[in-house]
């Protein structure tokens, strides 16, 4: 892509934080024999097709077309290896072990009923200064600091809203949308206890964005 392109400003309604990872190194996202690929990563787990689905695909949705307009695209975001559109929500599912697939000789993955909205970004900027994912609290208040005083971070049972960008892209070859992770502000906060928490499979390679912008936030969010 010749032109420079700028996503659509995002940001999720209030709903369960099942994963958040935005400190310290990361998560390493990158598959068995590459290079690590670092990110800090917050996923929301909902019900599918309810009101926090409904309003990320809308957001989704009208980015997807904006960006279609801009370069030509046509047609609907790529799929990924699982058959799901490469959008940052995807089905969550559950392996059924009374269930053999004939092909693999393990049990196969079936829906839950619930989605994951997955939102990332690297761990550093291209001149290596690290990135800050902020975290505010219900009014507004940052808290980085005082979660790093504690030797606190979020944990599953968290409740909040993730804000980012929307990006349409064809990074990879794939034309599809990427959710890319500014701040999370928190309505209900639950420490992490240490628990490793499988997410899915990060799709595509990275494109630079700018998250640094001011973040626009909910002047309260409801407790």
């Amino acid at each position: 892509m010749a032109k420079k392109y700028r996503g659509s400003r995002v940001k999720t309604k209030i709903g369960d934080l099942s994963f958040v990872m935005i400190t310290d190194e990361g998560l390493d996202t990158s598959m068995a024999g590459q290079e690590p690929n670092m990110k800090y990563i917050a996923v929301m787990e909902c019900e599918e097709n309810g009101e926090v689905h409904k309003q990320m695909l809308a957001q989704v949705d009208a980015e997807w077309a904006r960006y279609c307009t801009e370069f030509g695209v046509k047609g609907r975001p790529a799929k990924n290896k699982y058959g799901t559109p490469m959008t940052g929500i995807s089905p969550k599912m559950i392996q059924d072990d009374a269930d053999i697939d004939p092909e693999t000789g393990e049990g196969t993955w079936k829906p839950t009923g619930k989605v994951n909205i997955t939102f990332k970004t690297n761990t550093t900027w291209p001149d290596g200064k690290p990135i800050v994912v902020k975290v505010f609290d219900s009014k507004g208040a940052e808290l980085n600091e005082r979660l790093k005083a504690a030797g606190q971070s979020i944990g599953s049972g968290s409740r909040g809203v993730i804000h980012g960008t929307a990006q349409g892209n064809n990074a990879g070859d794939a034309h599809k949308v990427t959710l890319y992770l500014t701040a999370v502000q928190l309505a209900k906060f639950v420490p992490y206890d240490g628990t490793n928490v499988e997410v899915d499979e990060i799709e595509g390679e990275d494109i630079e964005i700018n998250s640094d912008a001011p973040v626009a936030l909910d002047e309260d969010v409801e407790v």
